[in-house]
């Protein structure tokens, strides 16, 4: 994996290398006084469009997902203008207006709630990059349990340490759209990003991942008296949980069609109610859960 990156990071800084050798050459040819070049209306439209992808609090294993697409990332990000990606970036991001921003992580320090803030202003679409920024993610646990209390398992001293409830970020902004999933699926990203760098907001079909397994050839859970939660999280993600022979958990999100409690009432028999909650606070689903059962009693 690690020679993966460098390969990857290695063959981006060798080509903004020769882009600046180019460019050098170029200025000692120039002989004269410099004229300004005005810029035609075809050559501003075919501007490379601004990307930045930004970490909050995260294990960055979505941009990982990113870099395992190898070349297909490679020649992505020669269409688009990189103007933070700390994976692979040692340049500080300046601070300009942007086409799309990408945000994995959650927003737990005071200074990543100014970054999120500053990156919505300054962006024209602004999407959730996996589970922790769309949906709380693994750290959300923490809120589900022992609340503030859960710190003192972490640090002997906790005097001093901010320790906010983890929440997702459009509790602070306005999200355009989420790539879901812990991590997200790369083959997934690369069939919505040029979407957006159109300024189209994608829809995702409301699928389950039932229908993925199906595609598989995948024998149900159910059969086998195993629970999942596939019929009521939407698809995207090539069910690679159930073919790896391991209960979907929901790390995408309720499907908008998903009928919460049929799925609970199917489950009793496979799982107890406990079970079930603990598994749901694993990806931040129970919250998604407790709200599409108070619209169905509104209902």
């Amino acid at each position: 994996m690690a020679k993966k990156i460098i390969k990857v990071k290695k063959e981006i800084v060798v080509k903004k290398k020769q882009k600046k050798k180019s460019a050098k050459e170029g200025v000692k040819k120039t002989k004269g006084p410099i004229k300004e070049k005005k810029i035609s209306v075809k050559e501003e439209c075919i501007k490379k469009p601004k990307v930045a992808i930004i970490s909050l609090t995260s294990c960055e294993g979505c941009q990982f997902a990113l870099l395992d697409l190898g070349q297909k990332f490679l020649d992505l990000v020669e269409k688009i203008e990189m103007v933070d990606f700390r994976l692979l970036e040692d340049e500080e991001d300046a601070g300009m207006d942007l086409d799309l921003v990408l945000i994995e992580g959650n927003p737990v320090t005071e200074e990543n709630v100014k970054t999120l803030i500053s990156a919505r202003k300054r962006s024209k679409l602004l999407c959730a990059l996996g589970n922790c920024a769309a949906m709380g993610g693994i750290p959300e646990i923490k809120n589900y349990q022992e609340g503030k209390n859960t710190i003192k398992h972490v640090y002997r001293y906790i005097h001093g340490i901010s320790n906010p409830p983890i929440k997702e970020i459009d509790n602070f902004v306005k999200v355009d759209f989420v790539f879901r999933g812990c991590p997200i699926s790369g083959e997934e990203f690369l069939k919505y990003f040029p979407e957006l760098l159109r300024g189209n907001i994608p829809t995702i079909p409301d699928q389950p991942v039932c229908l993925e397994c199906k595609k598989k050839g995948n024998k149900c859970l159910f059969l086998d008296k195993k629970p999942c939660f596939g019929p009521m999280i939407i698809g995207g993600c090539d069910a690679v949980c159930p073919t790896a022979g391991m209960m979907c958990q929901g790390c995408r999100g309720l499907r908008p069609g998903g009928n919460v409690k049929a799925m609970k009432a199917t489950l009793k028999t496979m799982m107890t109610d406990e079970e079930f909650e603990n598994t749901t606070e694993i990806y931040g689903l129970r919250d998604d859960i407790e709200e599409a059962e108070r619209r169905q009693k509104i209902v």
